[in-house]
């Protein structure tokens, strides 16, 4: 039996696990279990990587059953690898920090002359697609 620290860790990460495979895809979080998940045994590596996927699986019905059983699934892996592994224990909410968009930008400068209406045209303009906002500049 885990102790009661090692229990809520684990809990606590297994229900914010679930809910960042259900919103960010099984892709995306299974490359942050790999990292989670570094210092296990091989065939423990496997079995948090095909967890992904079944708890992927699991979430397409999107009933409360379905969540319920894949979050007691990651509670025990996750308490069973921070029992062997404490030293990941601070890194535990790294599971549970959304990773920030990928912002793509790109830059437009237009300069010229001729038939512009309006006489010549100086400026720019910048996409920033999928990053933050930032104040509506």
């Amino acid at each position: 039996m885990y102790d009661a620290e090692l229990m809520a860790v684990a809990t606590g990460a297994a229900g914010t696990l679930v809910a960042a495979i259900a919103t960010s895809g099984s892709e995306k979080m299974r490359l942050k279990v790999g990292r989670f998940f570094r210092r296990a045994a091989p065939d423990q590596q496997r079995a948090a990587a095909q967890a992904v996927d079944d708890t992927a699986a699991q979430l397409t019905s999107l009933s409360p059953e379905a969540q319920a059983l894949a979050a007691t699934a990651w509670v025990q892996l996750i308490a069973h690898y921070l029992d062997e592994h404490r030293d990941a224990m601070s890194e535990v909410d790294e599971l549970a920090v959304p990773d920030l968009p990928v912002s793509n930008v790109w830059n437009q400068h237009n300069t010229g002359t001729g038939t512009f209406i309006g006489g010549d045209v100086h400026g720019g303009v910048t996409f920033n697609y999928g990053g933050a906002s930032d104040g509506g500049r």
